[in-house]
């Protein structure tokens, strides 16, 4: 067990930053433990299924490249200095009252304030969705340095159906499969 821990947490050395290069403010070393692994494993989960939920929710019934596009979309936000900073806080970005919950068709993503349940009711699409997800997190860094984000940067989308204002202010990519999308 030990040694699965070791291999664990030094593969996990080199996909994680352990720290900022700023000295903090009690010039204390972050020390690696098993609790702050368990810490980090714990939002890495928490990230991923709200990741997998907006692909679930946006685009289950999309193809393969239309899920993996709205999961481009969603992390392309987490980059953007003028969204949220972690998947959740994109996902659940929006207008909320003051018991905490969404304003009726004020949220980034439809579905989260759409007033239908947001219960995952097929976990078979859900599974293939946090397969999805997963993938998106894994290569995301990678597929940005290679240019291989095919969405190219994009930020928003709306699907073909409807044609919202804000759809005119922002440069068009294309269409892939039922979504259009925008820089």
């Amino acid at each position: 067990m030990k040694k699965l821990f070791t291999t664990v947490v030094l593969i996990l050395l080199f996909a994680f930053p352990l720290g900022s290069s700023q000295k903090s403010l009690h010039n204390e070393t972050k020390i690696w433990t098993y609790r702050s692994f368990e810490s980090v494993m714990e939002n890495r989960k928490k990230q991923l299924t709200c990741l997998a939920k907006n692909i679930y929710f946006e685009a289950r019934n999309e193809p393969f490249a239309g899920q993996f596009a709205v999961a481009l979309v969603t992390l392309n936000r987490v980059n953007d200095a003028a969204f949220p900073d972690t998947i959740c806080k994109v996902v659940y970005q929006g207008i909320h009252t003051t018991d905490g919950f969404p304003k009726r068709d004020r949220c980034q993503f439809s579905w989260y304030c759409d007033g239908a349940s947001d219960e995952v009711r097929n976990p078979k699409a859900f599974d293939k969705t946090q397969k999805i997800a997963n993938l998106a997190m894994l290569q995301y860094g990678k597929i940005k340095s290679e240019g291989l984000d095919y969405t190219e940067g994009a930020r928003y989308y709306h699907t073909y159906e409807i044609s919202p204002r804000w759809s005119r202010t922002f440069p068009k990519v294309g269409r892939i499969g039922d979504h259009i999308f925008y820089r």
